[in-house]
Parts: structure tokens; C-alpha cells; sequence
């Protein structure tokens, strides 16, 4: 693979490596599908189940694409309820990561084999498996980032102009699907550069791909935005909170305001990079003890020695590859979020592809063997070798799990999913069937969607309202504009909340404790 010899676009994949990606996607979306989450979930992903069907704006940073994906494909499968619907498309989009990051493999190794079993061993890496299952943008992340990746290697090997624009295209938008991608743009740059001598074929076309992609991405998120449901995350949380963030009320009804404070992240800006000397080497021990559930030590050995062998080969491709994941690791290293381990989900995508460089390796080295035959046999005996002391100890820990057709993750650390997921809905869901005319109700994140969904997709009781009690921000007391929305809203509204709060008690309001279904609230009440 060099870039001195490109060949046609047309003949880079033959029909066995189109079929092959087919079948890899297939049974990646039948694992995801059998051990799909089929409920209502908590926390940002019962968030994703009411916005997607609502098309609203969510937490940082939006997701404006995501939700308008997800719109079109929920329509489109009706199968089962929202709730489900919007969690097969979380399986739909991990399909179609697995799937491009076989063609990936494809133009990186040579080998059919080696890069059906990388794409085998990204399916059943924990982290892509686990928010393959539930309502979630790391997958359909995870698909943009494949196809900005594919894109590109598509152009280094044939010269494709509209590969670079597709580039462009699926890098701009994918950004309001999930933020991963601009991480990603210092490597494509600095590979880009590294082939100088190409520059008038690859500047026009990256550039007008991400013209066109950024804007479509700024279109969607004011489409997103302007429409408004009651329960996009402006009215569920940050406009009543919004003197936490020295937000005036006129800045919640600007759009563009709105736009500049949900896209720079600021909610979260107090984590990034605020100790680096203190978190990043924490966060680098965890990802490291974290590594053997995502791949074997047999597959990790084959990531190095594909790095190795990409290096000696093609030491560009290697940069694009160093620079990529150093790039991600520096960031992520240093965003404090509990939730952490989700974003490395890019990093173990392009371990997989460097994992099939290294088969690929092998591959080469077989194919010196004297005789067809020989070379035949001799692959497929590594080939299962691979998949049976690489991939399938991954897999073996929730073999049980796909057989039941249960979530395989549940109840496990960090994890969206757990034993009270599907009771804490029958909560949420009592409680808005007993809850009086037009109550306000404030809550945790955790629950806070949950009760979205039942009043707004199972009720359709318009009249309540939900709020998260306090958003995150630093320092975490109760925000005074949220006791300013409770003192203008309590003559006219019902008021509760689900935890005591002190700074409410001492702006002068009564708490009394009620019970509504089998829920344990607090009643705001004047002196």
C-alpha cells in the first residue's frame, strides 16, 4: 500500500470483500439484536428514547444528526415500541461500524481472513457490544468515524476525489452526532500534509466536503433546536439552572446562544483538563487494566505487531494511526466524567484494524508456503487458532447471556442497564398516572427521562413537567435561578421535588413529605 501507486476505486474491493462485509454486519446486528435492551432506560439513554421520537435538543453536545437518524430509522422499523426502537438503532449503527471497519481492514491487510476476524473481534469488545444494546451515540459515532476512516484510506490507495469529499462530508456531519470526530481531524491533517506532494488532488475536495458537511450539521442542529419539545434539554434542565452557568433568561430563548453553549460544552468544560498531572495518569492505568475485556492479550500482541509491520510497510499510514490515538488518549485521559470508558470506543475500532495489519502479516508469511493447498490449509488453521484463543474468550463470559437472549452487561459498573432499570419505569410510570393537573416535578438525571417517557409517549399527559433538581456544575449547590423558577411557578403549579434540598428550605418554602403511587416526594409549599 503505498501512495506513489494508486489503483481504480473500482478495484479495490472485489464482490468477495462487499459479501463478507454484508455477513459481518449481519451477525454483529443479530448478536446486538439478541441481547438488545428492551426497556425504558435510565440517565442519558432514556434522554435519547424521548428526544429521538420528540426530536429535541439533548445534553451537551446536542447529538442534532443523531436525533434526526434516529427519527428517520424508528419511523421507518416499526418493530416493537420507541423505546426498543431507539435501542435497535443503537444495534443498526454498531453493525454498520463493524462492517466498514472490515472494508478498512480489507485495504489495510490484503486479507480476507485477517480482517474477518478483526471485525469479529470489534463486535464482541465489550465497550462497542455494551452501548450497541442500549439508546446511545457512541455506535452511530463509531459508524461516521468508520466511514471518515474508509474514506479515506479509499482515497490514499485509488486517488478517489469523491472519496475526499465523502471525507469531508461524513466529518462535518458526524459532528452532531458525537464529538469524537474532531478529535480525529489533527491526524487526517497531519496525513494529509505528509502527502504534500498530492496536495492539488486532496485540498479541494476535503475542504468542500467539510464546507458542506459542517453546514448541513449547523442546519440540522437549528432545525433540531427550533423545534423544541417540551422535554428538550433546555426546558428539562438548563434554563431553569441557567445562573449556574451565568446564564440570563434571555440567553435560554436566543437560539444562538443557546447554539455557542450547548456546542462548546461548557457544562462540562470545569473537567477537561483541570489536573492533567493529577487524572492522566489514573486514566491511563484504567484503560490499560480496562483493555483485556475489549481484546485478548493474543489480539493486543497482533495490534502491536500490526503497528510494527503498518510501520515498515507504510510509515504514513502508520503516523495517521500513532497521531490518531495519542490524539484521542491525551483528550480523553483528561476529561473527568464518570461514564469514561464509553469514549475510547474509536481507539479499540483502529486497534481492530491494526490487529488485521498484523494477521495480515501472517498472512504474507504463509503465502510464501510452497503449494495452493498448503497456503489454504495453513490460513485456515491460523485463522481458527486466532478466533478461538483471540476472539472467543471475549465472548465466552456472556455466551449465556446471548443464548437466554438477556443483556449481558446488566448490573455491571458504569453500566446504563441494571436489575431495577425495568422496575424503576413501572415507578415513574405510577406515579405520572396519579400525579395532579399540571405538576412540576423535580428529579434526578437518572430517573429524569424515564418519567419524560411515560407522561409524553405512554400518557400523552402534556400537562406535567419534569426538571432535573440539579444539573452538574461547579460548585453544586442548587442554582438561584432555580429557586427563582419555583418562587414564579408555585402559585400556579404543583411542586415537587424527589430529594430534599436545603437551599430550598432556606429561601423560605415548606417541604412536605407525600407518597404518589410508590414514590417518595416533597411538596414546595409557601410559609
Amino acid at each position: 500500500m503505498t501512495a506513489q501507486q494508486p489503483q481504480s476505486s473500482s478495484g479495490l474491493f472485489s464482490s468477495w470483500d462487499v459479501l463478507l462485509a454484508i455477513i459481518v454486519g449481519v451477525l454483529s446486528m443479530a448478536l446486538y439484536t439478541r441481547t438488545l435492551a428492551p426497556w425504558v432506560l435510565p440517565a442519558d439513554s432514556g434522554e435519547f428514547q424521548v428526544l429521538v421520537y420528540q426530536v429535541g435538543i439533548a445534553h451537551t453536545t446536542g447529538y442534532p444528526v443523531y436525533m434526526l437518524l434516529g427519527k428517520l430509522f424508528i419511523t421507518l422499523v416499526p418493530v416493537g415500541d420507541v423505546a426498543y426502537r431507539v435501542n435497535l438503532f443503537s444495534a443498526f449503527a454498531g453493525a454498520l461500524a463493524v462492517a466498514g471497519a472490515y472494508l478498512c481492514a480489507k485495504l489495510l491487510s490484503k486479507s480476507h481472513w485477517a480482517s474477518l476476524v478483526s471485525a469479529l473481534a470489534l463486535t464482541v469488545s465489550y465497550t462497542l457490544w455494551s452501548q450497541s444494546i442500549i439508546a446511545e451515540v457512541y455506535t452511530p459515532g463509531a459508524a461516521f468515524l468508520v466511514a471518515v476512516w474508509l474514506a479515506l484510506l479509499v482515497w490514499y490507495q485509488s486517488g478517489s476525489r469523491w472519496a475526499l469529499f465523502a471525507l469531508g462530508v461524513c466529518g462535518g456531519l458526524g459532528l452532531g452526532v458525537h464529538g469524537n470526530l474532531a478529535i480525529v481531524a489533527p491526524a487526517i491533517v497531519i496525513f494529509l500534509l505528509l502527502n504534500w506532494k498530492r496536495w492539488k488532488e486532496w485540498w479541494k475536495p476535503v475542504l468542500l466536503g467539510a464546507v458542506v458537511g459542517t453546514v448541513a450539521f449547523l442546519i440540522a442542529y437549528f432545525i433540531v433546536d427550533l423545534n423544541a419539545p417540551r422535554a428538550n434539554i433546555f426546558d428539562a434542565a438548563y434554563g431553569p439552572a441557567r445562573s449556574a452557568w451565568g446564564l440570563a433568561e434571555v440567553d435560554i430563548k436566543n437560539p444562538v446562544a443557546r447554539a455557542v453553549f450547548i456546542l462548546s460544552a461548557r457544562q462540562w468544560r470545569g473537567r477537561m483538563f483541570d489536573n492533567p498531572s493529577k487524572y492522566m495518569s489514573a486514566n491511563l492505568f484504567g484503560y490499560v487494566t480496562r483493555l483485556p475485556r475489549e481484546f485478548t492479550l493474543l489480539m493486543l500482541g497482533l495490534v502491536v505487531l500490526g503497528l510494527i509491520v503498518l510501520f515498515i510497510r507504510d510509515w504514513r499510514a502508520g503516523i495517521l494511526f500513532v497521531v490518531a490515538l495519542v490524539m484521542h488518549w491525551v483528550v480523553y485521559f483528561n476529561f473527568r466524567v464518570g461514564d469514561q470508558y464509553v469514549f475510547f470506543i474509536p481507539s479499540y475500532v483502529w486497534m481492530a484494524m491494526l490487529a488485521a495489519v498484523g494477521m495480515g502479516g501472517l498472512a504474507r508469511l504463509i503465502g510464501r508456503m510452497p503449494g495452493r493447498a498448503v497456503q489454504m490449509i495453513a490460513s485456515l488453521i491460523v485463522m481458527l487458532a486466532i478466533l478461538y484463543e483471540g476472539v472467543a474468550p471475549v465472548l465466552a463470559p456472556y455466551w449465556s447471556a446471548v443464548q437466554q437472549g438477556k443483556v449481558p452487561f446488566a448490573g455491571q459498573r458504569g453500566y446504563a442497564v441494571h436489575d431495577r432499570t425495568e422496575t424503576n419505569y413501572g415507578v415513574a410510570s405510577n406515579v405520572v398516572k396519579e400525579m395532579e393537573p399540571n405538576a412540576i416535578l423535580f428529579l434526578g438525571w437518572g430517573v429524569l427521562y424515564q418519567y419524560w417517557y411515560a407522561a409524553a409517549i405512554e400518557f400523552e399527559r402534556a400537562d406535567l413537567r419534569f426538571i432535573q433538581q440539579n444539573p452538574f456544575h461547579e460548585p453544586s449547590t442548587l442554582a438561584q435561578s432555580t429557586i427563582e423558577f419555583i418562587r414564579a411557578n408555585i402559585d400556579t403549579h404543583p411542586i415537587y421535588l424527589a430529594a430534599r434540598q436545603r437551599e430550598v428550605e432556606q429561601a423560605g418554602f415548606k417541604l412536605r413529605a407525600v407518597t404518589v403511587s410508590q414514590a417518595r416526594l416533597y411538596k414546595v409549599e409557601k410559609p
